[in-house]
């Protein structure tokens, strides 16, 4: 009896289903991030069932907390990666940068979304959140910052559309327009973004004597905007890290050991200034008064800007892509550690009161981590974020245009 032979055509069938066929494992990492968001879930309820008063330790004499310091002031600079390597690359014609262009703009595109979701958390009249873009105080900083977040938050959405969706054939003709208009988004993205950088430090000028004299200082517009463009750059650094050692895209190591060297500079900078400063004000003192208040400023100088720059300046250790990441996750830490002190800690010392964030405040703002590390990782799954398009580039577009 002769024995049937499948064909070819039935073969490839059966090999495309078995590729396709869905595999989820229990791993540690995503039994955390359930139990994170299960933990989110729960103080999600009580806050917007049972109100702010409820749900968090904040009060009228400390009214804002991690929500605003973390998730909105930090997550906001932690975004500034997306206007600073697009303007690299599409304003000063560093092209070798390219390749990470799409992971940036997506995380600046999810920072700024999970920004103005996170926001309605903290808002006592979280329905009432459009109020500020019609009737704001236009001489007001807060106006200035809900103008510009929103509407980088478009540019960014247009970017990121330009970027992701060419692969789709009814929005080949759309996408085309946005990619000849490209380097126009970058430059509107990078005048905003200069504005409500900056003006996050602007909230904290007009209230010199709230602010602990450590942090205090006139020129803070000036250091927000300026250390931002450090905590993009050192954020690039660690969410490509983490996509080479979760989901294998590899970027080019010189690429990210010289964003590390560019952070470093920046953070140098920085630290020359703000202590010049502190000379100036004669607020030396307070650096040896044995205080919290000094210890935290220690941190926050040692893993902002001693950390990596000691690893910046070995040349073995910037060699590896540990040690570049290593660099850049203390840059990070380090700016969470100085948007945190601005906004939490050098105000605890003029409101004389202990501000402790409630579960439910820690679980919310994890929450939010996770699902951006979720997010991050769906797109870069179905929009091939680190693979060239067949296409014509962004980068070619952009020469058109010009």
């Amino acid at each position: 009896m002769r024995m049937r032979v499948p064909g070819r055509f039935e073969m490839k069938r059966k090999r495309r289903v078995k590729m396709t066929k869905p595999k989820f494992h229990f791993t540690f990492w995503r039994v955390v991030a359930a139990l994170i968001l299960i933990a989110g879930a729960v103080a999600t309820f009580q806050r917007f069932v049972y109100g702010l008063g409820f749900a968090t330790n904040l009060s009228d004499d400390f009214p804002w907390g991690i929500w605003i310091g973390f998730d909105v002031i930090s997550g906001v600079g932690l975004a500034a990666g997306g206007f600073t390597i697009t303007a690299i690359v599409y304003i000063f014609n560093l092209k070798k940068y390219h390749c990470i262009v799409k992971p940036t703009v997506l995380t600046a595109f999810m920072g700024y979304l999970l920004v103005g979701t996170a926001l309605l958390w903290d808002l006592g009249k979280y329905y009432d959140i459009w109020h500020a873009l019609v009737y704001g105080n236009h001489r007001s900083a807060m106006f200035e910052l809900a103008v510009c977040v929103a509407s980088y938050l478009g540019v960014l959405a247009l970017e990121f559309s330009s970027i992701a969706f060419g692969k789709f054939k009814w929005l080949r003709k759309p996408v085309k327009i946005l990619k000849k208009g490209y380097i126009l988004l970058v430059i509107l993205g990078v005048l905003i973004s200069t504005l409500h950088q900056s003006s996050l430090g602007t909230l904290y000028v007009i209230v010199p004597q709230k602010l602990h004299p450590l942090w205090y200082s006139r020129l803070l517009p000036i250091y927000f905007f300026f250390t931002s463009i450090g905590a993009g750059l050192s954020m690039t650094v660690v969410e490509s890290y983490l996509s080479w050692r979760g989901m294998g895209h590899e970027a080019p190591l010189p690429i990210l050991a010289n964003l590390v060297r560019g952070m470093v500079v920046i953070q140098l900078t920085f630290f020359v200034a703000m202590f010049e400063g502190l000379m100036a004000g004669h607020k030396l003192g307070y650096l040896v008064d044995g205080s919290f208040i000094s210890m935290m400023w220690w941190l926050e100088m040692a893993l902002w800007v001693f950390i990596p720059t000691i690893i910046a300046f070995r040349k073995k250790w910037m060699m590896t892509r540990f040690g570049v990441f290593a660099a850049g996750f203390s840059g990070v830490l380090g700016f969470l550690m100085n948007r945190l002190n601005v906004s939490m800690t050098a105000f605890q010392w003029s409101a004389k009161v202990k501000y402790v964030p409630s579960w439910q405040e820690v679980a919310v703002s994890a929450s939010f981590v996770v699902v951006s590390f979720i997010i991050f990782a769906y797109a870069v799954k179905y929009f091939d974020l680190f693979e060239e398009d067949s296409h014509e580039s962004l980068e070619d577009s952009a020469v058109k245009a010009v």
